[in-house]
């Protein structure tokens, strides 16, 4: 079965992967210890990288035998070292070429470019006519004599899903702020003024064109309409807390704001009640299963799964660095 890996997953194949990396891309006049150091600087040097969040290399497997590889690169070359991040070293071992291989490798890194909010990657080759049957752009002929193309990787739609507390309405003007992306905040469509709740069918109705709008970030579960979404959706983030998580966020909101309007639901002031609280209680007993079965047939490489919020903190700080105080909001 051909499945995609992170190398830093399945270390086994990291030899492998330098061995083949310095066969193509390495000098080719060298002695075969000349060649065994090389390839054991390169074996090095991909352990040391794996600590950094931003290095990237996937692995093809048809079961356990490597394919094939590809990179994303902070820097490649000194040609263009104004441009960031690389597309780079796609490699498919011989016996396997020709039979769609590379179409799946380009699949999985465009993938996670959207997962990392990555808008553009670059690339420079030597082939002719080859990367733009993936959507490649040319753009220059560089110094060396290679073609410099970029591809462009538009993440439109984002839906957040989770339970009451685990903080999806913040999360979703987060990145709206960072993306320049609308966010549609669920309840604020089923709720009227005072928390009364429109007629289901016409909720729905209205919750089903917004998911077909070309840009959104959506927070809110409503699981009639989730399905929908969640195949629309370019990249799906489920916050998926523990039961003491929820509890705690929701708390802490009560704390700050009991009594105040919600600025996600107008007219609807932050309150508690019993049937809120045991809605929080049995979330994880009686609606996760619904979500984790919604999302079972869900591409992996669409879905970020987040256990804590520290964890969610990081990816943020990660890859959304457009503003220095990104997470001010949930401070």
């Amino acid at each position: 079965m051909l499945k995609i890996y992170n190398l830093k997953d399945k270390t086994k194949y990291i030899d492998e992967v330098a061995l083949l990396t310095q066969k193509e891309w390495g000098q080719k006049d060298l002695s075969k210890k000349e060649i065994e150091q090389k390839v054991k600087n390169k074996i090095l040097k991909i352990k040391s990288n794996f600590s950094d969040p931003n290095y990237c290399k996937l692995i093809l497997l048809d079961n356990d035998i490597l394919v094939g590889f590809i990179s994303i690169f902070e820097a490649d070359g000194e040609e263009r070292t104004d441009l960031s991040p690389w597309y780079a070293t796609m490699y498919v071992k011989e016996e396997y070429r020709g039979k769609g291989y590379s179409k799946i490798l380009n699949n999985a890194i465009i993938a996670e470019a959207k997962k990392r909010k990555i808008s553009r990657l670059y690339l420079k080759t030597e082939l002719e006519n080859y990367y733009e049957k993936f959507g490649a752009k040319f753009l220059e002929v560089l110094s060396t004599g290679e073609k410099l193309y970029c591809f462009d990787i538009p993440v439109n739609r984002i839906s957040i899903i989770g339970g009451s507390g685990s903080g999806k309405s913040t999360l979703a003007n987060i990145l709206s702020k960072e993306l320049d992306i609308p966010a549609i905040h669920l309840d604020s469509i089923n709720y009227n003024a005072n928390w009364v709740e429109i007629d289901k069918n016409e909720r729905d109705k209205i919750i089903s064109s917004k998911a077909n709008e070309e840009r959104w970030i959506i927070d809110g579960n409503y699981n009639k309409t989730l399905k929908e979404r969640l195949n629309r959706a370019d990249l799906i983030i489920w916050l998926d807390y523990s039961t003491f998580a929820h509890l705690k966020g929701v708390c802490k909101r009560i704390i700050k704001n009991y009594n105040k309007e919600k600025p996600d639901i107008p007219g609807c002031k932050e309150r508690l009640n019993f049937t809120f609280l045991k809605y929080v209680i049995t979330y994880n007993k009686k609606k996760r299963p619904i979500v984790k079965e919604l999302l079972k047939d869900i591409p992996d490489e669409k879905l970020l799964i987040f256990k804590r919020q520290k964890d969610l903190n990081k990816w943020i700080k990660n890859y959304y660095t457009q503003s220095k105080n990104v997470l001010d909001y949930i401070k």
